[in-house]
């Protein structure tokens, strides 16, 4: 797993991070378990550049990459900041080449040049080739032939910077690009039609090696791959192997929520609080009868357990749809009683509360009600 949250992810309108959280991100993704850190790109600002180092002088498990464009200078700042690794930046898609004014030789030669003057220092490399996945196949396969008989690339990354590809698109790609070359392949998937996690998991089922993704999805646009979608489908239904510890997963959404000042959506798959919430009196009352039972467990009613993520222990909430266990909850909360008469008429204002402010109650709310129905 190679993360891009600190460097693509900040790219996302609106999203910034100091120096002091991209080091604490990085701490955090480092203690999950990534396998790589992207910190940034060198070229941004000094500020970032310090900020790696400081990543950098913290000595993570993890390697610590940037990203460079092709050109000496961008090369020399990833050195000087002591990286593990950098990705070489291919501007080289047909539009590319017509708003820069560049010939696909020649952008090709020049990255293949940078990749000499990073590995000769040490550098890992790979070639990012951006908006791979809509050039021509004569265009790609010159590409992949040119950086391959180099001999300076580790690897080769294809990015769907446009988040144009679907998930069968995805394995096409990668069994073609397979077909020629003997390079590690890296892929990096954008969430524009929403399918960014089923594109990565496609990716990894045909072959690539190494998967780009970012805490929450950040990224330019709409975002990437949500690396806790991403993991954790992979572990649990492909039975990918990694280091990652699921158990934290919880936990880094909710920092990068916060210091990206990006909220996240309740229903949001792995992240979202309202995986482990219950509104359904239904529901609910499953849960409650479910629970009670010797060695009970969660996953009949989950297709996870939410401590597998560290999620926060289930809750049942007051709201238009709630039953009589959704109350009997809420009451052993506020630590009161009711006869069943009182219960019943206590549910029936729940529920017309609930329509009217559009909303499910707070804890407090309900029990001003109980107390009135006492």
């Amino acid at each position: 797993m190679h993360d891009v949250t600190l460097r693509d992810g900040e790219q996302m309108a609106g999203v910034v991070f100091t120096a002091e959280d991209k080091v604490e991100l990085a701490a955090a993704l480092d203690r999950l378990g990534v396998d790589r850190i992207e910190a940034g790109m060198v070229a941004v600002s000094a500020e970032d550049r310090e900020a790696i180092k400081a990543i950098i002088a913290a000595r993570p498990r993890a390697e610590v990459w940037t990203i460079a464009r092709a050109t000496p200078k961008d090369v020399k700042l990833a050195l000087d900041c002591g990286v593990d690794g950098t990705g070489v930046v291919l501007l080289a898609n047909e539009q590319y080449c017509r708003i820069f004014r560049w010939t696909l030789e020649d952008v090709v030669s020049k990255a293949i040049d940078a990749a000499a003057q990073a590995r000769a220092s040490g550098l890992a490399t790979t070639l990012l080739i951006a908006d791979s996945t809509r050039m021509t196949e004569d265009r790609l396969r010159y590409i992949v032939d040119s950086a391959t008989q180099s001999g300076h690339f580790g690897a080769l990354a294809l990015m769907d910077t446009f988040g144009a590809l679907s998930p069968h698109g995805t394995r096409e790609m990668i069994r073609a690009v397979r077909s020629m070359t003997t390079l590690p392949i890296e892929f990096h998937a954008h969430n524009d039609f929403g399918v960014g996690t089923a594109n990565a998991l496609a990716a990894w089922v045909e072959g690539a090696d190494i998967i780009h993704a970012s805490v929450i999805g950040l990224g330019e646009r709409i975002g990437n791959a949500p690396l806790e979608e991403v993991v954790l489908a992979a572990r649990l239904l492909y039975g990918a192997e990694s280091a990652i510890d699921l158990s934290q997963l919880t936990a880094i959404t909710q920092l990068v929520s916060d210091r990206a000042r990006m909220p996240v959506a309740p229903n949001k798959p792995v992240a979202g609080v309202n995986y482990t919430r219950i509104e359904s009196g239904a529901v609910a009352s499953e849960f409650v009868r479910w629970s009670a039972m010797p060695d009970a467990d969660l996953q009949w009613i989950f297709p996870y357990t939410p401590s597998v993520v560290g999620a926060a222990p289930v809750e049942l909430v007051l709201g238009k749809g709630s039953g009589m266990a959704n109350i009997d909850a809420a009451l052993g909360r506020i630590g009161s009683t009711l006869p069943d008469a009182a219960k019943a008429a206590l549910m029936d204002t729940v529920k017309v509360e609930s329509s009217r402010l559009h909303r499910e109650l707070t804890i407090e709310e309900f029990g001003a009600f109980a107390a009135a129905a006492s």
